[in-house]
């Protein structure tokens, strides 16, 4: 079996989308309704800023 480490490299690349995704279930839990559009905004800038666009950008 693979050490956890090797398991934590392979996931780290679809984090941002599990804690999106994450919140967006929790926010929804929290409303009557559907989470409105400038929330779930809110939510995906909050985990892929705008700077992550930038192709000079570097996470290092």
């Amino acid at each position: 079996m693979p050490h956890p480490v090797a398991y934590a490299q392979a996931d780290a690349p679809a984090r941002p989308f599990v804690a999106a995704l994450t919140e967006l279930v929790q926010a929804q839990a929290d409303t009557t309704g559907f989470v409105t559009l400038p929330r779930w905004a809110e939510i995906l800038k909050r985990h892929f800023p705008l700077e992550l666009l930038d192709p000079d950008h570097t996470t290092q």
